[in-house]
């Protein structure tokens, strides 16, 4: 027998257990951020993916990384859940639905909602960027391909792509934070607002 001993990869536990990767730290993290809350430390999402702190800094990094990884995963289905919404010629028809799909979306993912938009200097900005980029390159698009159907200038698209998101995370804070109206209540309100001018010349 070989009196060699195996080297263990970082983050591997005793007994050989797989290594806990970047996609197990991010799941740990949306675990323990919806069970305790936006304010959770990384020592509690280390705790949480059964590796030690170290370990989260490698596979992911630091509280801005992370966030901006959470980030990337609640724009991802913010943007499935909005699908096709405002597709075609009648965007302005589409726009409520739109909202209001973002707007739960919103609620099923409250904290980690919040962990994003809301968590120190350092980190809040850069992930709030991201969120709104990655919400409105999708809705630039269907925006640019509903004008061009229509014959009108698609150039507004990508600044009022980004307009309406912006709101809605805004309103979203807002909604998130009371319980006096549904969200297809502060939809229809919204839509309202804003359907008018989707169409203009």
């Amino acid at each position: 027998m070989s009196s060699e001993k195996t080297i263990r990869s970082p983050g591997r536990p005793t007994g050989g257990a797989r290594v806990v990767d970047r996609d197990d730290i991010l799941k740990a993290a949306e675990i323990v951020i919806r069970r305790d809350g936006a304010g959770v430390s990384l020592d509690a999402v280390a705790k949480q993916a059964g590796v030690t702190k170290p370990i989260v800094y490698d596979r992911v990094g630091g509280r801005a990384e992370l966030a901006d990884a959470l980030a990337q995963r609640l724009a991802d289905r913010m943007v499935a859940a909005a699908g096709n919404s405002i597709s075609g010629p009648n965007a302005s028809g589409g726009l409520a639905s739109l909202i209001e799909n973002n707007l739960n979306t919103v609620a099923e993912n409250r904290e980690l909602f919040l962990y994003v938009t809301g968590g120190l200097t350092e980190q809040t900005a850069t992930s709030r960027l991201y969120l709104t980029q990655r919400s409105a390159l999708p809705l630039a698009e269907a925006l640019t391909k509903s004008r061009i159907s229509q014959g009108l200038d698609p150039s507004v698209a990508i600044p009022w792509a980004y307009g309406i998101v912006g709101m809605l995370q805004t309103v979203s804070l807002w909604w998130i934070s009371q319980e006096q109206e549904s969200a297809a209540q502060v939809a229809s309100q919204i839509a309202e607002l804003l359907a008018p001018g989707l169409n203009r010349e």
